[in-house]
Parts: C-alpha cells; structure tokens; sequence
C-alpha cells in the first residue's frame, strides 16, 4: 500500500492543538514501521526535518520551506497545492490526519482518508456569538466549518476516535463511511515508585469551552476548605487570555510544556489533576495524566466519559460533588485506575485494515 500523509499545515514548534498534533505523529511514526506500508510519502516542512531525518528506504520525506501560513496561503495550500503535490505522488491512499481536503477534489485515482476530530463549530454555533468570536475570527469559523462538512462527505472513509464523535458525523452525513480507529498512547516510563507529591495540576486554554472559569473558582473553593491548605500548589499548564490573571499566588502558569516535562510535573510534584471542559471529541489531557499515574477530575461529558474512569467524573454544574470527589482522590480513598488504552501500533494497524477494507 502506497499512502502520502500530510503534515505541511502543522508547526512542530508553536503547535496549538497538541491532540491533533499527537494524532499526525503518532500515525506517521506507525506507518513507517508497518509491514503492510510498501512506500510511505510525508508532505512535510522544515520544522519536522530532523524529525524525519533518518528514515527507512521507503519512507519519502517531501519538505516545504515552512508550515503553511494561514489567511489566503492557507486557502491556496489546501484547495491547489496539496491537489498538486499528490497528483506527483500518486499514491493509493491520500491520509489528512487534521481532516481538510480539497473543496474541488483533484487527485487523480488516489482515494482520501480524513481524520475527523470534532465538530466543534457545531458547539459554538450553539453558543453566544461573542464566545464564539473569542476562539475563532468569523472567516475562519466559516472556512473550516465548511472544510469539516465536506471531509465528511467527500471521504472514500472518514477516521475518528470517539463513539460520540462517530455520531455527531453521522448525523451530519448518514452515508459516511466513519472507522473508529481511536487514538494511541505509547508507554510512558515510570520516573519515581513512590508518589509523594502534594500538589495539583490544571489546565488552561483561551477556547470559551475550556470552561477555565470553573477551573479557578472550583478549586479555589476546595483549597478554601482544606486544613492543608498551605502545603499546596497549583500548576497551570496552557495559555490563558491576556485579560485574566490567576487567582493568587499559590497558581503557577507553566504555558505550554515539553512532554517530558509535563511528566516529570505529574509524576513527582501533583498529587491530582482538573480537568474543565463544555465540549470534548476526545479529551486527551485526562488521560494523558492517567497514563502518568496521576489521578484527574474531569468534566463528566460524553467523549471522557468513554475514556474516563467513572470515578474521577464531576458535573460542571456541581461544586458540592466536586469538592466532594477531590477530596476522597486527594486524601487516597478511591484507588487509582487507569484503562488500558491501545498504543500507536495498535491504531495504526486499525487504519491500515480500515483502509484495505473501505
């Protein structure tokens, strides 16, 4: 099987969505190994060369100068130039891991495979127009809202991760051809045996859904009413708007860490970690705590609450059960579960078979 996946549109230096970007590498490193990948083309950029530098006979790096950028290079890149550049190629399955094709499909005999992640302009619609001008200017909302609909219905197969995700696409295109090959975690080494950290970690984004209003004021509230009150530190991790400050002195904002990094910040120092969320396709961030060990509290909502253990899942609209459950996880009187989540391997081999089957 001959496949060209793109990764042109994504910065492996300021990357925003660190999902999406966890996806593209993920399912790039598993083709290159997979056996039934006979040549593997990457539409790359500069940023991802040393990534890619040693790769095996087969693997094909094709590098542009930099990331597409956006406003109209990105409208060109997506509608002519990827068109262009896979018609060169020629291979069997053209793969967008973000789920943005062509409007004016021209690709010659190669077939297309989208990962959709979300539907998300489905929330903000729903939403008051000024949070939905807070996480995307209109004419971007517009263009990939548009984007989304058609990857949906121009797709020889539509890949994505979450049952919920499955149906609101579903909903949308009843014929779509949706494989559910779900997102693939490697394993992640084990820094210390002994947890003795007492702090805790929180998330922060400047998308409305990220719900950072009820991460500051629930957890203040909590550390209000614990006699340890003092003993603990909150870790802030990701952007949060210019006109917000953090509530005192006890928050310290990391912005956006190494990956090693925010193990290292899970494993030795916190204790647990929070979770806030209105709207999810899959809701990365709680497991990605899980698979380090850490217990996270999470927005009870319905793609967490496939990925999820019931016990760490509060209602947004609940502070007295909040407190309640940060406490028994905090003090130790749930024991710890983490699921068991498919690796790269596994989701890779999921997306092979779906495309041999499609």
């Amino acid at each position: 099987m001959k496949i060209a996946i793109v990764l042109t549109d994504q910065s492996f230096l300021r990357t925003k969505s660190m999902g999406i970007f966890n996806v593209s590498m993920g399912l790039t490193k598993g083709l290159m190994q997979h056996p039934e990948v006979s040549e593997l083309h990457i539409l790359g950029n500069n940023e991802c060369g040393d990534t890619f530098r040693d790769c095996p006979p087969h693997v094909h790096l094709h590098l542009m100068d930099k990331p597409v950028p956006r406003r109209f290079a990105r409208v060109w890149w997506d509608q002519f130039g990827l068109s262009a550049a896979v018609r060169k190629i020629n291979p069997d399955w053209l793969l967008l891991p973000k789920g943005v094709p062509p409007f004016f499909r021209n690709i010659g005999n190669t077939r297309m495979a989208c990962y959709v992640h979300d539907v998300m302009w489905e929330h903000y619609e729903q939403r008051p127009k000024s949070d939905r001008a807070k996480a995307f200017p209109l004419h971007e909302f517009i263009y990939f809202k548009n984007l989304s609909l058609h990857a949906m219905r121009s797709s020889d197969i539509v890949l994505t991760h979450t049952e919920f995700n499955a149906r609101r696409i579903h909903s949308y295109v009843p014929q779509a051809h949706i494989s559910r090959i779900g997102i693939g975690f490697d394993n992640v080494p084990i820094l210390s045996e002994h947890y003795k950290g007492k702090d805790i970690l929180a998330y922060g984004s400047t998308f409305p859904h990220k719900r950072l209003d009820l991460t500051f004021s629930r957890i203040t509230e909590w550390i209000r009413q614990r006699p340890d009150r003092n003993d603990i530190t909150i870790h802030l991790v990701g952007s949060i708007p210019n006109e917000i400050s953090l509530p005192n002195q006890r928050w310290i904002h990391h912005k956006r860490l190494p990956y090693p990094q925010l193990c290292e910040l899970l494993q030795k120092k916190c204790r647990m970690a929070v979770y806030f969320s209105d709207y999810e396709s899959y809701g990365m961030p709680p497991v990605e705590c899980l698979i380090n060990h850490t217990p996270c509290l999470a927005s009870d909502i319905p793609p967490i609450r496939e990925n999820v253990p019931e016990q760490y899942l509060v209602a947004n609209d609940d502070e007295a059960a909040f407190i309640r459950t940060a406490n028994d996880v905090y003090d130790g009187k749930l024991p710890f579960i983490c699921p068991t989540y498919p690796t790269w391997n596994e989701v890779t081999n999921a997306c092979v078979q779906a495309l041999k089957k499609a």
